[in-house]
């Protein structure tokens, strides 16, 4: 994970300038155990081989490492250009730039700007991969507005729709909102609050009580699960995981089920109707970052978004994942809310740059995405979009979560970088 707060968070996958090879490397690779014998390397195995390849200045043997590691998180672009960098060191220019264009084939961004990357920057060939990159920022779709409120301090990251408004968590305050009166909150909860979701007339929210909720700290880090009744405010359950635990999106099922995407610990928790605790339901090895789910009970699958690794159908009876397929190539990382529509999924990709809202077209089983489109990008009026909610045929998305004004402490860092709570949308027909 970077150093900056909102990957500590959730291991968003911003650019930054790399800085010199040597430590733009050292920031990304992590020391590992010495696997057991026989054994297949781990991530942290790889990235131990990468430092110490380029610790003796064998460039070509940490390209070799860090390729391998790409395989186990294949979407992550800090691995993508670090991979860069190591081809540029041993000279393989060719090969450096082949990877750069593929990234940029996928509609995408890679800051190739520092020091490790300057022979690169003299190809012949890197001109019209600049052209691209520069295309591939360029707005697109159209910006449509719904909601927009001056409130600059909530960092909002949880939307649901009621009747002809909205609801709005709030990770800063605990507060949960409605769009037609501000003025005071529906309930307040002693945690920030990540997603929302309706049955009847309760609210199920994730609630986390650390990180950049603004009483982090004065209690032991827990993530929960927590029932409210929506008319008087009042919390009727809470179940909790302590420790390391960050629940980033949870889904309801028709049998009352409650799941739980982990973005701390990789897996996925379930809450059963009539339990009074959380079961693991599924941890998968290749799991690395958890974000979105969406639930479709009619594949009977539980899809997830994980922002190195992709995305996964995971069995809500076995706890069985399999990743997703995807002969198109397309990037399927960076995903953080995700939803159902009509058989697809629709994603708010906020761990690329640009930053997107895309569909992600499946096949009949749900296992392999045919094509991802493109439904906005970039617009001037997002501050990190985040959650959202389907509507018919229509999504409407937090687009001013504010996350990049804050700092590692959760305090806004640069006031001027925070914007109004503004709820936008994209038409899905």
């Amino acid at each position: 994970m970077s150093g900056s707060f909102q990957d500590l968070v959730r291991n968003r996958l911003r650019s930054s300038s790399p800085g010199a090879w040597p430590r733009c490397l050292a920031a990304l690779l992590l020391l590992a155990a010495t696997p057991a014998l026989g054994a297949a390397p781990s991530y942290g195995d790889l990235m131990a081989e990468a430092r110490a390849a380029m610790t003796r200045g064998d460039a070509a043997a940490a390209g070799a490492a860090l390729d391998a590691a790409q395989q186990l998180r294949p979407y992550s672009l800090h691995l993508v250009r670090n991979r860069i960098a190591t081809r540029v060191a041993s000279g393989r220019l060719d090969e450096a730039l082949a990877l750069a264009t593929e990234v940029a084939a996928r509609g995408l961004v890679l800051d190739l700007s520092g020091d490790p990357y300057a022979p690169l920057r003299g190809h012949a060939g890197y001109a019209a991969l600049a052209q691209r990159f520069e295309a591939n920022t360029a707005p697109r779709g159209d910006s449509r507005t719904a909601v927009e409120n001056p409130d600059r301090g909530l960092l909002p990251e949880a939307l649901l729709r009621d009747g002809e408004h909205w609801l709005v968590g709030s990770v800063r305050t605990g507060a949960i909102l409605h769009t037609a009166d501000f003025s005071s909150p529906v309930a307040l909860l002693d945690g920030g609050i990540f997603d929302l979701e309706r049955r009847g007339d309760r609210l199920i929210a994730a609630v986390n009580n650390q990180l950049a909720y603004e009483g982090a700290g004065e209690e032991p880090p827990r993530a929960s699960v927590v029932e409210i009744e929506l008319v008087s405010g009042e919390v009727r359950r809470s179940v909790s995981l302590e420790g390391d635990a960050l629940f980033g999106d949870i889904e309801l099922a028709g049998d009352g089920s409650v799941y739980a995407s982990d973005s701390i610990t990789p897996r996925i928790v379930s809450l059963r109707p009539g339990s009074d605790r959380l079961t693991e339901l599924a941890a998968d090895p290749r799991f690395v970052n958890l974000q979105g789910l969406a639930l479709d009970e009619g594949r009977g699958l539980l899809f997830v978004a994980d922002y190195l690794a992709g995305l996964f159908a995971v069995d809500p009876a076995t706890g069985k994942a399999q990743a997703i397929a995807n002969p198109s190539g397309a990037h399927l990382g960076g995903i953080d809310g995700l939803y159902l529509h009509r058989g697809d999924l629709v994603g708010v990709q906020n761990g690329v740059s640009p930053q997107r809202i895309v569909r992600i077209r499946l096949d009949g089983p749900g296992t392999t995405a045919l094509a991802l489109q493109v439904l906005q990008q970039a617009l001037p009026a997002w501050n990190e979009p985040t959650h959202g909610d389907v509507v018919g045929d229509e999504f409407y998305y937090l687009a001013t979560s504010n996350w990049p004004a804050y700092g590692d402490d959760g305090l806004p860092a640069d006031e001027t970088r925070l914007a109004p709570l503004r709820i936008m949308s994209v038409a899905l027909d």
